[in-house]
């Protein structure tokens, strides 16, 4: 009997560390909102009107890993247009908002950038709080229903994906 109540107790506090992790793959989400950092315009992304598959990356200008795959994240989206729609949310303090939209332009990151404000540590921005990230950057590949297929940091994973939904 105590056997089983010490297993018991590992598998509630595994499922409870899960879950201060943030939306893992096979977790559905809902629709996300926010203002888009170039046109001011507020966007609510609904999965089911998405291209066949959502990306969502999330990034900073602070990160140098960020920095370091801009170049690669734009060629992957371009080469999925037609597959994924593509969101993409900066996470950002307020002086940085000038080389954030200088780097969206330099890129040609063709997409909504909804902003998410960067407030002391890692806090303070809506989307960025809810499914708790903390890296950067991160990159979440969702189908049409709005389950996550990959949330990963790194290209390939998603890459990996988008070739094998492909064949």
């Amino acid at each position: 009997m105590r056997k089983l109540l010490i297993i018991l107790f590992f598998i509630k506090a595994s499922t409870s560390i899960a879950q201060n992790e943030g939306p893992s793959v096979g977790t559905t989400l809902r629709t996300l909102s926010g203002k888009d950092l170039i046109t001011g315009a507020i966007i609510d992304i609904e999965f089911s009107n998405s291209s066949t598959y959502t990306l969502l990356h999330f990034w900073s200008s602070r990160s140098d890993s960020s920095l370091k795959d801009l170049k690669q994240f734009v060629i992957l989206a371009n080469a999925y247009k037609q597959k994924a729609t593509v969101f993409a949310f900066p996470y950002e303090v307020k002086q940085d908002i000038a080389r954030t939209k200088e780097l969206i332009l330099t890129y040609k990151m063709n997409w909504p950038q909804l902003l998410q404000y960067r407030q002391g540590g890692l806090q303070g921005a809506n989307v960025i709080d809810v499914l708790k990230v903390d890296e950067f950057p991160t990159y979440m590949l969702l189908n049409k229903q709005g389950t996550i297929l990959v949330r990963s940091g790194s290209l390939a994973d998603v890459e990996e994906v988008l070739k094998r939904k492909e064949q």
